[in-house]
């Protein structure tokens, strides 16, 4: 393996451990404040359903990276060592899991947009930091997490071996870089 494979697994490690945990703790104090409990009940139910939806959807992402793209993606890189299943499709997968970032984003944006009404503006301290910790946090991770993988295809001549070779697919042979 590349020493690509070792920052990539550093990085996963890093999400893993510690981005998506400070995440989901933000999620439970935002969705079981007290202090919510001083709104009214039809603002506080939708501000709550919300957030739910905002927790499934993470959630569903983080089980989905955790089982088919991160393992996935060191596979490509220990290709050559490993004969025993076929590559996965990583660009599936990477499709996938960039629909469901931006699925959830779309559901962080209502929330700032609830956020910002007259209603919750002075109050919902904890749920303006989980809008603003997927905004800034989340947003930059994953970011840094897509930019990562698109360098692996066209910089990482190894990552990039495996996975055509894997997929079946002809290298193109003016695209390949050193």
């Amino acid at each position: 393996m590349c020493k690509h494979a070792d920052q990539t697994a550093e990085f996963i490690q890093h999400l893993l451990e510690n981005v998506y945990p400070c995440l989901d703790l933000k999620i439970h104090n935002a969705i079981s404040c007290t202090y919510l409990n001083e709104y009214q009940q039809h603002q506080r139910e939708h501000l709550i359903d919300l957030m739910h939806v905002i927790r499934n959807d993470f959630n569903a992402l983080v089980s989905c990276e955790q089982k088919l793209v991160f393992p996935s993606v060191m596979k490509v890189f220990g290709a050559k060592t490993s004969s025993e299943a076929p590559i996965p499709n990583l660009i599936d997968l990477m499709q996938l899991t960039r629909s469901k970032e931006h699925k959830i984003m779309g559901h962080v944006q209502q929330l700032v947009t609830l956020l910002d009404t007259n209603t919750w503006k002075q109050g919902a301290i904890k749920q303006h930091d989980l809008a603003e910790s997927f905004t800034n946090s989340f947003l930059k991770e994953k970011n840094r997490w897509n930019k990562m993988i698109d360098d692996r295809l066209t910089a990482c001549s190894c990552f990039r071996a495996n996975l055509f070779k894997g997929l079946g697919i002809q290298q193109p042979m003016n695209n390949q870089k050193n």
